[in-house]
């Protein structure tokens, strides 16, 4: 009797409330664990940067089919473990309690719940630590960088292409000039990476799955971190589309904690300085076209405020009833009929009498699945690979059309693959040691180069990049922290390390904060 008093004595109050703590913690740790494992799972290995932006992007434009899955295996298995759990310690407290569990021990349990609670909640907070970096990322946040403040150089070095030391230009001082240069077509193109060509083109398939666009990077300049087909190396601030777009428009990474907020800013980056920007100044007409709504994380922001563009998303194209039947997915409307706007577009900008900048952003490769429209084969071993082998065809398609044009010799075509895919489950087979790179190709440059091969470069040197295949001249040949590959300048990560250029660019900057995102 006296035994069984023990596990009374300690007051209901406590008990309720060491059960209350417990209970919290063990969902929070439920919710952390099968959050990481469903992460894993869906988007494979994440970086902090892209990790923030999913978790605090808007719903809005978002795949449902990727939240409801969250829902179901984390929030919703969590909540039911956690029933379990809390349904067995009751049967045991009320029913077994003599018969099975010695009362002392139950006493003790009772007591000292919340601190299995605490346990449980440091244990899923490592799991976290040990697959995102979360407080090598915080540690990294709140340490200052001065990379992009001004220098002061006692004596100016005299190379004919600039300073291989410079790691930051501000592209507000840099003289950008050109004679007579090319018009631009700009295609982002969605998930699209140099792995799923085949092995003897410097992928990892057997078979290839874009034949097409492998033969235009052949054909034309493509940049590749091996002596195959390779490119941009994925880096900080640059592993999702926004975050690709700003990096290549403006040779900054984008910040991830602000990123999903800057549909909310009046003013997207208003100091910074992009292509946008500069094609403005030298009297070009500029649009943007994407398949979705272009109000999605402030990418209708991004292009109206540099450079003015026209935009052309899916709300515009409905409201203008030019959105044909099966053209739509469940993000606006699919790359087939992208494609189809496309040439519409161009060709009332080329009848407008001004050099032009197109620009466009594919959808049909996003995770989880891809897009998949009438025109994809099913000659392919699985779903997303017979989708980029249609992307491929796609594009060449777009690409043939653009050649039997008037305009074709005037205009310069950059394809540019904006991140690496994150469709994991179709990614399983990539080994450990191969390095995955977006795919680039630049058709019509005014400007070459011998040195195309074993570089290491970013989408952060897109901007000075492209603006020298166009017939422009960058003065010292570099933009922000981006370097023109066609200049015999080494890139920022060639010079001094990816490992130390990313590790700079993750710490906070007064001068961004500043100067660029003008926060003050």
């Amino acid at each position: 009797m006296l035994k069984l008093n023990l596990v009374i004595v300690m007051s209901k109050r406590h008990r309720a409330v060491s059960i209350i703590i417990f209970s919290i913690f063990l969902f929070l740790s439920l919710m952390i664990c099968t959050s990481v494992l469903w992460c894993n799972r869906t988007f494979g290995k994440v970086d902090m940067d892209q990790l923030l932006f999913t978790v605090l992007a808007p719903t809005t434009s978002t795949d449902h089919g990727i939240i409801i899955s969250w829902i179901l295996e984390s929030l919703v298995f969590s909540l039911v473990i956690m029933v379990i759990v809390l349904i067995s310690y009751y049967l045991i407290r009320k029913y077994w309690a003599n018969r099975f569990v010695k009362p002392r021990f139950l006493y003790v349990i009772n007591r000292h719940l919340w601190v299995l609670g605490v346990v449980l909640l440091a244990g899923a907070l490592s799991m976290a630590e040990s697959n995102f970096g979360v407080f090598d990322y915080l540690r990294k946040s709140n340490q200052k960088t001065e990379i992009y403040e001004p220098k002061k150089i006692a004596v100016k070095k005299e190379v004919s292409d600039g300073d291989p030391e410079l790691i930051y230009a501000d592209p507000t001082s840099v003289a950008v000039s050109g004679e007579n240069p090319n018009n631009l077509i700009y295609i982002y193109l969605e998930s699209y990476e140099n792995t799923f060509m085949d092995v003897v083109n410097g992928g990892i398939k057997e078979i290839n799955c874009l034949p097409e666009l492998t033969q235009l990077a052949n054909e034309n300049i493509s940049f590749s971190n091996t002596d195959k087909a390779g490119g941009a190396l994925g880096f900080t601030g640059t592993t999702w589309t926004i975050a690709s777009m700003v990096g290549q428009s403006s040779g900054l990474p984008l910040k991830s904690e602000v990123a999903n907020d800057m549909s909310n800013y009046a003013k997207f980056m208003p100091g910074a300085k992009m292509i946008g920007d500069i094609l403005a100044e030298n009297g070009y007409i500029q649009e943007f076209c994407i398949g979705g709504n272009a109000t999605f994380a402030g990418t209708d922001k991004l292009f109206e405020q540099h450079g003015n563009y026209k935009i052309v998303d899916y709300k515009a194209l409905k409201n203008d009833g030019r959105v044909q039947r099966g053209e739509v997915c469940e993000w606006g409307i699919n790359d087939q009929g992208l494609f189809r706007i496309a040439k519409e577009e161009i060709t009332n900008l080329v009848n407008s009498g001004q050099k032009f900048n197109f620009t466009m952003a594919t959808i049909d490769c996003h995770t989880t699945d891809g897009i998949k429209c009438s025109l994809c084969p099913n000659t392919y071993s699985n779903r997303y690979e017979n989708i980029y082998a249609c992307q491929s065809k796609q594009v060449n398609n777009f690409i043939s059309w653009c050649k039997e044009q008037s305009w074709f010799a005037n205009t310069t075509i950059v394809l540019v693959g904006d991140h690496n895919t994150m469709a994991v489950k179709y990614t399983k087979d990539i080994p450990a040691d191969y390095v995955r790179t977006t795919y680039n190709c630049f058709i019509n440059s005014k400007v070459s180069s011998n040195n195309i091969k074993n570089r290491q470069f970013s989408h952060l040197d897109m901007f000075p990049t492209t603006l020298a295949a166009m017939g422009f001249k960058v003065d010292g040949n570099k933009l922000a922290l981006g370097t023109n590959l066609f200049s015999s300048l080494p890139t920022a990560i060639e010079k001094y390390g990816q490992a130390y250029i990313e590790a700079e660019v993750q710490k906070s900057s007064t001068f961004l904060d500043e100067n660029i995102y003008k926060f003050n």
